[in-house]
């Protein structure tokens, strides 16, 4: 039988269903930003929202092509009026051309009213139908259907039906069967196009659900949000949400219908969940499923449960993310947890919690079983893996903590196993750690410090001090080494080799690397001008990028020569990949400050740096010149160091020279310049001063 789609009434009608369609599915279901993206593009007609406000919210793909010649006008929070009257303008509208202004009215009208529908001509001839619905909230959901094709023709608009990927069918309420069904409606119910229409509607229902259902296709169910059964030619059950429109077909009551199958909502919903709580890489619980499951565990827990939490930590894993790149990360990574899964007890829970993080949560096992579970992670991520033809080696570091013994507070139970790790980690890498009360205490400890120390650089109760620097030959002192100092209130003086990792630690240390220039560059202003002034300079502040100007502007702030200060850095700076340290170093050159190798000897100490960087002089380390009566080899390494350093024309400074005899033997074997407690302390700014001007010269040792 053929049914005469009327144009007008079959094209709104479409219109009015899919708009419906779509209201009542983000109505039902509730679903998240993405997902509502990803399910508006499926639908074939243009979708907008607006908001209360008239601005564009959201918008599908199909609603940007058909106004693809002001595509350039869309914009999230950009007014719906606007960007018509732009168009307006432009000339995108032909039937506003001549009257303008009402056109524009007329249309926000229609906009503001609670629906309406009306059509709309393109200058690119296309015809759009145009669906609006007012929302309770003010706010505006538009639905665009391009009727050009169905304009033309009737059998235009049996191919939208035929085509629509949304199951179909007209009803026909004073039968009760089916008088027509798309192409998805039969393949979706299973029967044939011809065994389908002309079916009794109550076969594609339960008998519990058909009295109910039998309403339902009798009417315009534009506000209805339920969920149906219905049954499949096979006898299965399937999940769909239904809508209907009213219609009248060739003089008969008859009612469109839109099938929805949620199946396949309901598994992305399920995969949603799924994703919400596990790492998509690993497809291990992320942190917060781990956390969420930690706290159930403890909660579930009986007096003699035993809960323990272990966390994992690759060791060498950003070396190979870095060497490799990513991808290759990722395979490694996703390897290395299936070499865990395999490890870990069914009654376990195995997590990704950071990049190259795991955690383990140990429901019902004994501290000897996790720590037999440790051992054979870490043996089995200490062999090789062979990962798109290279041989990747990594390792694991495990620290763990166990309930009720040190805690039954799921996230202090998760801190005790961080610092167990910390502590394993600062020890031997490759290791497994039970957590102790005394790391707790050495955690509060450092806590504490770091508290102690925001407060001395805030109320300025760091110091710099002064350590002279010597020509070997002469005695005559050449220049100071600065060094920070840090007199607590309560625990007295604090080691720069306490603090100063603190500092870096803490994110502080480009303010205390400004402090100590400044107060340096200030203080050697009031020395002679032949006297050198020498700044360490952390990695850190190589890593950060603001070097220069922090030297700089210490320079110009105290006017001293940048020819009279030197910055010493270690072989770290050298180490960081890319090409900003050498270039800092560079720039540092040109300005004519001098760059002094520190702690040469106690690194790889490799003399490429010596030709590919502009060091001005290389300082031996202290450990060398403290062993050099009784270590040959320290000795054999002085000469060596002094007579390159010669050759290249450095400055060599010896460290922690403390006898005669020493500085006797490092003058002797030509070493230019030495620093130490024979020379003298590191002393604040006036006594260096005072030590300059009153006893010169003659407070330097006799050279015997």
């Amino acid at each position: 039988m053929k049914l005469d789609f009327g144009q007008d009434s079959m094209a709104g009608a479409v219109a009015v269903e899919s708009l419906q369609s779509l209201e009542e599915a983000m109505g039902a279901a509730h679903r998240a930003e993405r997902w509502l993206r990803e399910a508006i593009d499926l639908l074939p007609e243009g979708v907008v929202f607006l908001d209360a406000e008239g601005r564009y919210i959201l918008w599908n793909q199909q609603y940007a092509q058909i106004y693809a010649v002001s595509a350039d006008l869309l914009a999230p929070g950009v007014r719906f009026a606007d960007t018509l009257r732009e168009g307006v303008e432009r000339g995108d509208y032909p039937e506003a051309i001549g009257r303008e202004e009402e056109w524009l009215a007329e249309r926000m009208a229609r906009l503001t009213a609670p629906s309406s529908r009306h059509e709309q001509r393109l200058a690119n001839g296309r015809r759009i139908l145009i669906e609006e619905r007012r929302t309770s909230d003010g706010g505006n959901i538009g639905l665009r259907i391009d009727i050009t094709d169905m304009r033309q023709s009737e059998e235009a608009f049996r191919l939208l039906f035929e085509r629509n990927p949304i199951a179909m069918m007209v009803y026909d309420i004073e039968s009760g069967c089916i008088r027509s069904a798309n192409p998805a409606a039969v393949d979706y119910f299973g029967y044939p196009t011809a065994d389908l229409e002309g079916l009794s509607a109550s076969a594609l229902f339960p008998e519990k659900t058909w009295a109910r259902a039998e309403q339902l296709l009798a009417q315009d169910s534009s506000d209805d949000r339920q969920v149906w059964q219905v049954r499949h030619r096979d006898g299965t059950i399937s999940e769909a949400m239904i809508y209907t429109r009213l219609s009248q077909l060739e003089g008969y009551s008859a009612t469109i219908v839109s099938i929805f199958d949620i199946t396949e909502r309901r598994r992305i919903e399920q995969r949603m969940k799924h994703m919400a709580r596990h790492d998509e890489l690993t497809g291990l619980a992320n942190r917060a499923h781990c956390r969420a499951h930690l706290r159930q565990v403890l909660q579930n827990a009986s007096s003699t449960d035993s809960v323990t939490m272990a966390l994992v930590d690759l060791d060498h894993f950003k070396a190979v993310n870095d060497t490799y790149g990513h991808h290759l990360g990722d395979v490694l990574l996703t390897e290395a947890a299936r070499r865990m899964r395999s490890l870990v007890p069914t009654d376990a829970l195995l997590c990704r919690v950071g990049g190259d993080e795991f955690a383990i949560i140990f429901s019902k096992s004994s501290r000897a079983q996790v720590e037999i579970v440790s051992r054979s992670i870490i043996t089995t991520l200490s062999q090789p893996f062979h990962v798109d033809g290279n041989v990747l080696h990594i390792g694991a570091t495990i620290g763990f903590a166990s309930s009720p013994h040190h805690s039954s507070d799921p996230e202090t139970l998760l801190r005790y196993a961080d610092l167990a790790l910390y502590a394993a980690k600062g020890e031997s890498r490759g290791t497994c750690r039970c957590f102790e009360s005394d790391l707790d205490a050495a955690a509060q400890e450092k806590t504490r410090l770091e508290i102690d120390f925001r407060e001395a650089l805030r109320k300025n109760q760091l110091e710099v001090h002064y350590q002279p620097l010597v020509a070997l030959a002469t005695g005559e002192v050449q220049g100071f080494e600065a060094l920070l100092r840090w007199r607590h209130p309560v625990r007295g003086p604090v080691s720069p080799d306490v603090f100063i990792p603190l500092a870096e630690e803490m994110g502080l240390i480009d303010t205390v690397g400004r402090f100590v220039l400044n107060a340096a560059c200030a203080e050697a202003r009031k020395w002679p001008d032949h006297i050198q002034l020498s700044v360490n300079v952390s990695p850190l502040q190589f890593r950060n990028g603001n070097l220069t100007s922090t030297v700089i502007a210490a320079l110009t702030a105290s006017s001293l020569a940048p020819g009279r200060l030197e910055l010493e850095i270690t072989e770290a700076v050298l180490m960081e990949k890319g090409p900003r340290p050498s270039a800092i170093i560079r720039n540092l050159r040109a300005f004519g400050i001098g760059i002094s190798l520190d702690d040469f000897g106690t690194g790889y100490s490799s003399l490429g740096y010596w030709l590919n960087f502009p060091f001005t002089k290389i300082k031996l380390d202290k450990s060398f010149i403290l062993n050099l009566e009784g270590e040959t080899n320290s000795r054999a390494v002085i000469r060596a160091v002094i007579g390159l350093g010669k050759s290249l024309g450095l400055t060599v400074t010896a460290e922690g020279i403390e006898r005669e005899t020493v500085r006797d033997y490092l003058r002797d074997e030509g070493c230019m310049q030495g620093q130490g407690y024979l020379f003298g302390r590191p002393q604040p700014g006036p006594e260096a001063l005072r030590y300059l001007k009153d006893m010169g010269h003659s407070a330097v040792p006799s050279l015997g």
